[in-house]
């Protein structure tokens, strides 16, 4: 599977007290703990392929040059939010969750899986995003 492009999210596997909650970004309650969500909802996922993965961000026209004056890279009328680096590995996909330490005197690998769903969706970011290809 080729998973380069820009991929939106389809689903959210939301973990809470009485297990793990799916929402699509047009049912996420309007609760304040789901102000987050709302927000990533119009972000979008973008795998180059020189293995970058970026979070990206709509930029409205009238706030274009503002953002680049303030350093933001502007691509395609996107802002990267965010910029990581995935890579695949015997056929299977990971990305660099930035996540350093040890566990049981074992340093942690940082690199986290991506799950590759039966229907071509990926399950991303600790399986709490479902990703569809734009």
């Amino acid at each position: 599977m080729d998973i380069i492009g820009k991929w939106r999210i389809k689903e959210f596997h939301i973990p809470t007290p009485d297990g793990v909650q799916v929402f699509t970004p047009d049912t996420l309650p309007e609760d304040e703990i789901y102000m987050d969500y709302a927000q990533m909802a119009r972000t979008l996922t973008e795998f180059t392929p020189d293995g970058r993965l970026d979070t990206l961000m709509p930029v409205p026209e009238e706030m274009m040059e503002e953002a680049q004056s303030e350093g933001m890279e502007i691509r395609d009328g996107f802002a990267v939010l965010k910029s990581t680096t995935w890579k695949e590995q015997d056929g299977k996909f990971y990305f660099d969750s930035s996540i350093d330490g040890e566990f049981l005197g074992e340093s942690i690998d940082p690199f986290m899986e991506i799950k590759v769903m039966p229907d071509g969706c990926l399950l991303y970011n600790m399986d709490v995003l479902v990703l569809e290809r734009v």
